[in-house]
């Protein structure tokens, strides 16, 4: 054993010449363990070598021995397998060949940070299920704590180190007054000086679960610190996130009284089994109804976005229309199709001039027609003629009531100079009082709307046979709501009397273009 000292352990070391070590994996108190190759088989595994010091300490060699032994006996998916042992390989140290278990311990996980409870209680479900086979062999792990908990690719657990399980029956290696095991994991009656028992596994396992839920142990200082407030102090609560059910079985692995705590490891196997799935479940159905939520709100989503992609679309179309050319626009609040030119658009007597400053040649035939020598006038005959008082301005007399729906050829705009192209040209200023009184039959295109009252701002001042000079300046579009209301002239205007001012007018104009 002593020449096992000489050898020194470096990757490339063949033991025996069939397992080559390739690198170290992990050290502790006792040993190392080395990731190697079996050349034999051509397999990947793990060898554990005792360190050379306690290669020739009988009581070192006995707990190797008997970790082997331990593990040996046991057959399970949870537990890693044992393939080989040697203790007299002299020049070689005693080495344990063991399964290969591709996946960091426990241990590393929780350097990460806490688990979520479902995959917390699926990892104490594995370990459970472990325990009850080696419980069901007579072996009490007597060490069970994140680093001897590996977690391999697949999300299966394998308990290692049974270097210090006990089992049951057989004379224990601890001295009388020691304590083996983790402090920090260490059940009350085991610090009392009590035998372990499954119980105790039990109680660890709590611990690791309290771990893995918090991120920290439930006591932290000196070792003996802690495995004396194991024995006298209560573990602190868990997060609220916790649930109930888990916190539950927490608090049961846990308890001070080993009679307290479950009745075996199967026990615990299943409980925790079953709230994995509960947890599970609820964390999947609440993923649907989330979902479910996302996708009914997909098609309102998706109205909105077409109903503003319509909007945006109708917006620029209006845009682009008010920005057109005037040409192309509508010059009536009707359409193009019920816009008629008058049936007496071609008479001599009509004579039209368009405003100016409007741009219009779509000027309204009501501005101002002739009547036709020897035929009566329907504006001297059916509606009323405004009176004037003196000095004042023009005053309704009724209601302006057209004879005839009259329709302009275009949208009238009264609001620039009126020029009429004869010779009679009025010395004053005529200002409608009401709407424009056709003395024909005009077909308009589109029929007018009076949305006011009459306002009269001038006064027609007739000088005898009536020889237009001036200017006919409308300051507004003639509107009425109703019967005009007349407007309180400040001053008297002279009175016209009678219709015969208008026939006289039309005379005077008909008159001067036969000339």
């Amino acid at each position: 054993m002593g020449a096992g000292a000489d050898v020194p352990v470096s990757p490339g070391l063949l033991l025996e010449g069939r397992y080559r070590l390739d690198h170290r994996i992990a050290a502790g108190a006792m040993g190392e363990v080395w990731r190697a190759t079996d050349l034999v088989l051509d397999r990947p595994v793990a060898v554990k070598l005792l360190r050379p010091g306690y290669a020739g300490h009988e009581e070192g060699l006995a707990r190797f021995r008997a970790e082997a032994r331990n593990a040996g006996l046991l057959s399970h998916p949870g537990i890693a397998t044992v393939y080989d042992y040697r203790e007299a390989a002299a020049p070689y140290p005693p080495y344990l060949v063991m399964e290969l278990v591709d996946g960091p311990s426990l241990a590393r996980l929780l350097d990460e940070g806490p688990l979520d409870p479902a995959r917390t209680m699926g990892l104490i479900a594995q370990a459970a299920a472990a325990l009850r086979a080696a419980h069901a062999a007579g072996l009490v792990h007597r060490d069970i704590k994140p680093g001897n908990l590996l977690v391999n690719q697949r999300g299966q657990v394998k308990i290692t180190d049974f270097g210090i399980a006990q089992a049951t029956g057989c004379a224990p290696l601890t001295l009388p007054g020691m304590l083996i095991g983790t402090p920090a994991y260490l059940a009350p009656e085991r610090v009392a000086g009590v035998p372990a028992t499954p119980a105790a596994d039990l109680y660890a396992l709590g611990i690791v679960a309290f771990q893995c839920l918090t991120g920290r142990l439930p006591f932290d200082g000196e070792p003996l610190a802690v495995a004396v407030a194991h024995q006298e102090r209560p573990l602190p609560r868990l997060p609220s996130s916790v649930p109930a059910e888990v916190a539950a079985l927490v608090a049961n692995l846990t308890a001070k009284n080993p009679l307290a705590r479950p009745a075996s490891a199967a026990e615990v196997a299943g409980r925790a089994a079953h709230l994995r799935a509960d947890l599970t479940a609820t964390a999947a159905r609440q993923r649907r109804k989330q979902d479910q939520r996302i996708r009914a709100r997909l098609p309102a989503r998706a109205s909105v976005a077409v109903a503003a992609i319509a909007v945006i679309a109708t917006g620029g179309w209006v845009m682009a229309g008010g920005l057109g050319p005037t040409s192309a626009r509508p010059q009536s609040g009707l359409p193009a199709a019920a816009q008629q030119a008058s049936p007496r658009g071609s008479h001599a007597t009509h004579s039209v001039v368009p405003a100016r400053g409007t741009g219009n040649t779509n000027v309204n035939a009501n501005d101002v027609e002739a009547p036709v020598p020897g035929q009566p006038s329907t504006a001297t005959q059916e509606s009323p003629v405004p009176s004037v008082t003196e000095g004042g301005m023009a005053a309704p007399t009724g209601t302006p009531a057209p004879t005839g729906t009259p329709l302009a050829t275009g949208t009238p705009t009264p609001t620039g100079t009126y020029t009429p192209t004869g010779t009679p040209t009025p010395t004053g200023t005529y200002t409608p009082t009401g709407a424009p009184t056709p003395t024909g039959a005009p077909t308009p295109t589109g029929a007018p709307t009076p949305t006011g009252a009459p306002t009269p701002t001038g006064t027609y001042t007739p000088t005898g046979a009536p020889t237009p000079t001036g200017t006919y300046t409308p300051t507004g579009v003639p509107t009425s709501t109703g019967a005009p209301a007349p407007t309180p002239a400040s001053t008297a205007a002279p009175s016209l009397g009678s219709t015969s001012g208008l026939r006289t007018v039309a005379w005077s104009v008909q008159s001067a273009r036969s000339g």
